[in-house]
């Protein structure tokens, strides 16, 4: 089951960088759509607690062992999630106090589970669900939720740089194709559900994104196409 899990990650991994390298427009637009919602001056708690975390991470979180301590443990974890879902044994996982850390696993691995925390927000999945289950007053739950929202892309933005090695063992030129619209629809689910109240949202916002990458790679051969006939 293994063998097969990691085979039919292989074979369909060039066809998913090719689709998202198609649907990339698409993402950027749909993240848009997600995105407008929030700029209603009746959002301002949300932005007051992105912008409160954005000065604090400018000005001293970035620099202290407990930012970089959260976001490797974020980052470890999804590794270890990713690989257990596809039958991966893990050895171990271990998160240093100066923020380091890492996973040993079985190999050999897959460009899924060295891809999956430079894009999937679990913290702010995890957050959305706490603080939905608290009940906060609404004002200070959208303060809170802007806040988390924030410590999640930066802890990304973070981590995401040429010299790591997770993107050479997925593949440079796949992770390029792949990881930008993949960051970009996580984060525009993660807008869905915000607006919504539900993870039920999330499929449709899936759906809608599949249909404009399509209505997007027709309007794109119908233009070669007519270039060609030129």
């Amino acid at each position: 089951m293994r063998t097969a899990l990691k085979t039919t990650l292989d074979v369909f991994r060039w066809p998913i960088g090719l689709i998202a390298l198609i649907g990339l427009p698409s993402a950027i637009q749909l993240l848009g759509n997600e995105f407008s919602p929030f700029l209603r001056s009746e959002e301002w708690p949300f932005w007051a607690g992105l912008i409160l975390v954005l000065i604090l991470w400018a000005s001293w979180w970035k620099e202290t062992r407990w930012a970089r301590f959260i976001t490797t443990i974020e980052h470890e974890i999804l590794h270890a999630i990713v690989g257990m879902l596809t039958l991966i044994p893990v050895r171990e996982l271990k998160v240093r106090e100066d923020g380091s850390g890492h996973v040993l696993f079985e190999p050999p691995g897959h460009w899924l589970l060295y891809l999956a925390p430079y894009f999937i927000p679990l913290l702010l999945v995890v957050e959305i669900g706490l603080t939905r289950l608290i009940g906060l007053p609404e004002p200070l739950e959208s303060g809170v939720l802007g806040a988390v929202f924030g410590l999640s892309v930066l802890g990304h933005v973070r981590q995401i740089h040429p010299r790591q090695t997770d993107f050479k063992s997925a593949g440079r030129v796949f992770t390029l194709t792949f990881l930008p619209t993949a960051f970009l629809l996580s984060y525009g689910a993660a807008f869905t559900v915000l607006q919504e109240h539900e993870l039920a949202a999330i499929p449709d916002y899936l759906g809608r994104w599949s249909i404009q990458s399509y209505h997007d790679l027709l309007w794109c051969i119908t233009q070669v196409s007519g270039w060609i006939s030129l």
